[in-house]
């Protein structure tokens, strides 16, 4: 597992050392304070493990949590004293592999120290290489080290150095044991250097509170009201919003001064008003008055050696609202000059996040000025550009964008003119022999803006106001946890954008909800109602494992803010709610009890239900036996969503995409169940105008995000053949690139080439996407890495964006404090059709299936041709109990619950048409004239009330059109009723279904007293299960969740793999092992056992599997 732990972020970069010094922002989620116990005497040196030492650091690693002092620990532990060989250390960092602690130097340093090694664990233990980087040079590097390898010692000039990179790799061989300990990391410091200390920002005379967290490195100093300050990390500046007599004044104390120097810095005015700027050095002041576009450069006067002084920079505002970006704060001794080290200390994260005020107009511009450089590589800490070399993809993208709306009857008007005026500039400068950095980065700002302008001169993009929501996610990030109120973090809240494009203000709905967590909007088809999930969460809650009282609750309000009511008020998690075309409410709900079946929990199973739209009348439609999300309306009335569907398959994939009516009926494959990349798709959502659909290709163990694909279903419904990638600029999640250490690349045969943004952001990531068209589309995006399992995403996160195919990205909104997701249009929309609905009150509990013909299915079923007599209906039984494997049903791993309800006829042509049970999950089997299995369902299905279904053959395949014929047989008579399977099948029971004909023919010779072979097929209890059971079940081919898919002869399930006809057990006892003749009756009772993939018990409840494993009956499953 990957633990992240930011301090303060890195700084930009430094230079040479005495040529050029770096300039150091924080980004930080905890601040260590820089106070007077740092020393200024030349060979002292700082541990880097001392949290009072100023020591700027993020790490991030593999397994476990990081140890100041300490090893690495399994998460939540204490970790254990340093030990390399035989020696402890007292001081040191304990690191895991894979990973990296990224050090910020700010020029401070003259070397290195540290002793590295393989934290002792016994011997022959872990394979860990060690590397040191200093400003992306390789400075030390050992081969593979295990824990009984000595100490090696590192020690590496760091002189004018920005960044150290401290990197443990497992080797290539996994990282099990691979504890990385850095024992006595140490800094020295160097005496030449002046001490700049910690700034201090006052807004109107007053201490300003801490930047917040940076989101994509920009921060935000500001109180509810008054001036405000955006500090931009990487590009070494700050920008300052004032109105008419406000001030912001930065101090800093300035000490150990060696030689007489000088302090000067770069002020411009990025707004339309006057402003003010000051900078005073040993309280002599110089000033300028600045006006739109203007700059200036401010130069203190001199301070002798020896001096210790205060450095001030002051901003006035003198007549209206504007900004002054300040930058290039330097000193010169001599003739040399060089950066001034910096840090802004961020304000820890805390939950909730602290409300900010919407930016200023001035601040506005610099955070999607920021954004630009941030998509384009300008000072980013990786795959860094140049102006240059940004411009050419901006008239890429651009240009493509442009032919696009050309292509859509769209008239640019002046912009296309003023595109071209740009474009030139471009080449004239291209063609210069020495353009300089300030005409480069002009020109890219020129093109920027005007890309701009021309994506939101898209009549798709003019959508009118934005709901969306404000959220911090979850406590855990997992696509399971994501959605249940013991895990909703408080902060946030409902919001209406009210000038999309044009400006970042905004207005909240429901303000006077009780602090917690909202999500997943939805806005009615007259646009004038909106409705929303939202979870009140306990503030004094501690961990997510005891928020049992936090549940999602369903609420509705008007678009003007008036008329909130709640609408579901019950002890369970309701979300995702959706309007229907005939006026009634689709939301997800735990209701239907149940809990998933791997890993640890408890993670209650949300399945979709219907409700009138006052929150009555609820009725599950639902019967799923797990998860479900996502619910969207497409154009033709349907509902589709995203299924787990993992009965007797691998956990981790199958979450893909079906389709239902509103009413639940015709529940069908719609893309993936058969796909390993991606590993899931969710948040589908139909496009206006189109039979395709948008959704989010993203992780399994990490909440939704990942990357935006458009799904053509006509080009199939498996694989990457109908998938067309929207965002290609981010790989598929967990599947194509890591989520820290979760990486399941079984669909994955070749890694994919990792684009530059890849590469640039690593695990950056969008999600909930609105389409506008095939091209065009809102979405939330984010910068910082998607963080997987067990750990919580950073708050803040994601922005709004308006987005396109071509690659061009915009800036919508950005609240850097708290994440935005779930852009939508508050407007109008039309309507999809109201399909009628066969479901009713007093309909049966029951329904029909028709089956066209067995034969036509995929993978075909070979040999077995014109051989299939009946089919065997089992229910699959939710699980009722928390955690996988606890308890177990038998020997398949996380195993779902089964019973036979029993069979019915195959007609000759294949054909089979009968009576089933409503409200339950049901597969089926495709028997031989044996009552085998040829082919089993690991999948199902399920009936409404009444409803009357079918389909072509047995999971055909779906590029197939069906084959010509008359009405099938079992069409022309009426449906048959289902015949019971023997005895012990309904509750499912080995010990009632197998365990008398063992009685009966075989414990004379396997018995205790005679176990021939070694086998004893007594029905004695014996662990979780009995003696025969244990001995009989391993000889039984039996699907489960494996290490990887194909190890389980998965995706596709191929016929007679699995159960009796696949068994070596049968065919011994076809035979006539030894003369025991059986009867056709037990025959049937061996071969629904091994068909029923071997089962013992048919109930998940504890107190049930004791009598059962008894041999007494139960009543049957609680929960169907």
């Amino acid at each position: 597992m990957r633990k992240t732990l930011r301090l303060i972020a890195v700084s930009e970069p430094l230079r040479r050392h005495l040529q050029q010094r770096i300039f150091v922002w924080a980004v930080c989620t905890w601040v260590v304070a820089v106070t007077s116990t740092v020393r200024l005497r030349g060979q002292d040196a700082d541990f880097v493990s001392d949290r009072n030492a100023g020591i700027v650091l993020q790490h991030t690693q593999a397994w476990g949590d990081f140890g100041f002092d300490t090893a690495a620990a399994a998460t939540g532990r204490a970790g254990s004293p340093l030990q390399i060989g035989d020696k402890t250390y007292a001081r040191g960092l304990g690191h895991h592999a894979n990973g990296e602690i990224v050090v910020d130097l700010r020029g401070q340093y003259s070397r290195f120290r540290a002793w590295v090694g393989v934290q002792w664990q016994g011997g022959k233990r872990g394979s860990v290489i060690f590397r040191v980087t200093v400003d992306g040079e390789v400075k030390f590097e050992t081969g593979p080290m295990s824990d009984s390898d000595p100490p090696r010692q590192v020690d590496v000039p760091v002189a004018g150095a920005r960044e150290l990179r401290l990197i443990a790799t497992d080797a290539g061989d996994g990282i099990g044991c691979d504890m990385a300990n850095w024992a006595e990391a140490s800094l020295v410091r160097d005496s030449r250097m002046p001490f700049f200390g910690a700034g201090v920002i006052s807004l109107n005379g007053e201490a300003a509170p801490a930047a917040s967290p940076a989101a994509g490195g920009f921060s935000l100093i500001a109180r509810p009201t008054g001036p405000q300050l955006a500090v931009m990390e990487t590009a070494r500046t700050w920008t300052v919003s004032v109105d008419r007599g406000e001030e912001v004044r930065l101090t800093m104390p300035l000490k150990n001064v060696t030689a007489t120097l000088r302090i000067m810095a770069d002020a411009r005015s990025v707004g339309l008003a006057q402003a003010e700027v000051e900078l005073s050095l040993a309280g002599k002041r110089v000033s300028r008055t600045v006006r739109s576009g203007e700059a200036a450069v401010l130069t203190s006067d001199p301070v002798s050696a020896g001096a210790e002084a205060e450095i001030v920079l002051t901003t006035r505002g003198v007549d209206a609202e504007t900004g002054v970006r300040w930058s290039n704060l330097r000193y010169a001794a001599g003739d040399d000059v060089f950066p001034v080290p910096l840090v802004f200390p961020e304000a820890a994260e805390t939950i909730p996040p602290p409300v900010l005020p919407d930016p200023r107009p001035s601040l506005e511009q610099e955070l999607t000025e920021w954004d630009w450089r941030m998509q384009d590589g300008i000072g980013t800490p990786r795959q860094r550009r140049t102006w240059a070399e940004a411009v050419p993809t901006l008239f890429e993208r651009g240009d493509r964008l442009i032919e696009y709306l050309a292509a859509s009857g769209v008239s640019l008007g002046e912009l296309a003119g003023q595109w071209e005026a740009v474009r030139k500039q471009w080449q004239t400068l291209s063609a210069a022999s020495a353009a300089s950095e300030a005409e480069w980065e002009s020109v890219w700002k020129q093109t920027h803006a005007l890309r701009r302008r021309i994506a939101f001169h898209n009549p798709l993009a003019q959508t009118g106001p934005l709901v969306f929501v404000k959220q911090v996610p979850s406590a855990m990030s997992h696509q399971l946890t994501q959605y249940s109120g013991r895990c909703a973090r408080p902060g946030g809240g409902l919001f209406v954008l009210e000038a999309p494009g044009v400006s970042m203000r905004c207005r909240q709905l429901a303000a006077d909800l009780p602090p917690g967590c909202t999500m997943a909007p939805d806005v009615s088809f007259d646009g004038q109602r909106v409705l929303f999930a939202f979870c009140q969460t306990d503030p004094d809650a501690t961990s997510w494992r005891t928020n049992e009282n936090q549940f999602y609750r369903l609420f509705e309000i008007n678009a003007d803010g008036s008329g909130l009511r709640q609408l579901t008020n019950e002890s369970y998690d309701d979300f995702s709610p959706r309007y229907l075309p005939d006026g009634k409410l689709l939301f997800l709900s735990t209701r239907r009890g149940g809990f998933h079946r791997c890993g640890r929990g408890p993670c209650p199973v949300h399945a979709m239900a219907v409700a009138n739209l006052d929150g009555s009348g609820v009725r599950l439609i639902s019967f799923h036996e797990t998860h479900e999300w996502d619910p969207s309306v497409l154009n033709d009335g349907r509902v589709i969503y995203t299924r787990w569907d993992y009965v007797d398959r691998h956990a981790v994939f199958y979450q893909q995409l079906w389709s239902a009516r509103p009413d639940g009926c015709d529940v069908r494959i719609f893309y993936g169940n058969n796909t390993l990349n991606p590993v899931g798709v969710w948040e589908a959502r139909p496009i206006p105008g189109s039979n395709r659909v948008m959704a989010t290709a993203a992780a399994h163990h990490a909440m939704t995000a990942g990357s935006i694909i458009l799904l053509d279903v006509t080009q199939g419904i498996d694989g990457l053949e109908p998938i067309t990638r929207l965002t290609p600029d981010a790989l598929f999640p967990e599947s194509e690139f890591p989520v820290q250490h979760w990486h399941n690349r079984a669909g994955v045969p070749t890694a994919p080439d990792v684009p530059p943004e890849e590469q640039r952001w690593p695990g950056h990531c969008y999600r909930t996407p609105y389409p506008l068209s095939e091209d065009c589309f809102l979405a939330a995006y984010s910068y910082e890495p998607l963080i997987g399992e067990p750990l919580p995403n950073r708050a803040n996160m994601f922005g709004l964006y308006l987005c396109d195919r071509f690659g061009n990205k915009e800036l919508i909104y950005r609240d850097v404090s708290i994440g935005s997701l779930w852009p939508i249009p508050l407007r109008a929309r039309p309507k999809p059709p109201a399909l009628p609905s066969p479901v009713t009150a007093d309909q049966p509990k029951e329904g029909t299936f028709l089956l066209q013909n067995v034969y036509e299915s995929w993978p075909t079923l070979g040999e077995a041709k014109d051989t299939v007599k009946r089919l065997r209906i089992v229910q699959v039984l939710p699980k009722t109990t928390p955690h996988a494997n606890t308890p177990k049903v038998g020997l398949a791993n996380a195993s779902p619950g089964k019973q036979v309800l029993g069979t019915v006829p195959v007609e000759p042509d294949g054909s089979a048409y009968f009576r089933a049970p409503a409200g339950i999950p049901l597969a089926f089997q495709a028997l031989d004239e044996q009552g085998m299995a040829i082919q089993t369902m690991r999948s199902l299905t399920y009936l409404q009330p009444g409803e009357q279904t079918g389909c072509v053959g047995c999971h055909e395949h779906r590029s197939w059109a069906p084959t010509a014929r008359t009405v099938s047989l079992a069409g022309q008579r009426e449906p048959s009723p289902i015949t019971p399977g023997p005895d012990g099948s309904k509750p499912f029971s080995y010990a009632i279904l197998v365990q008398p004909i063992l009685d009966k023919h075989c414990v004379t010779c396997h018995g205790p007293a005679r176990a021939e072979g070694g086998v004893d097929l007594t029905g004695t209890p014996a662990g979780a299960f009995t003696v025969s059971y244990n001995a009989l079940a391993p000889r039984v081919p039996y699907s489960e969740w494996k290490g990887s898919p194909q190890a389980n002869l998965e995706p596709l399930t191929p016929p007679d793999r699995f159960g009796a006809r696949a068994s070596k057990l049968m065919q011994l006892l076809r035979k006539g092992h030894e003369g025991v003749q059986l009867s056709g009756e037990e025959f049937e009772r061996l071969t629904t056992w091994m068909d029923a993939n071997a089962l013992f018990y048919g109930t998940f409840d504890p107190e049930d599997q004791r009598r059962q494993q008894l041999g007494e009956r139960i009543a049957g499953p609680a929960l169907e």
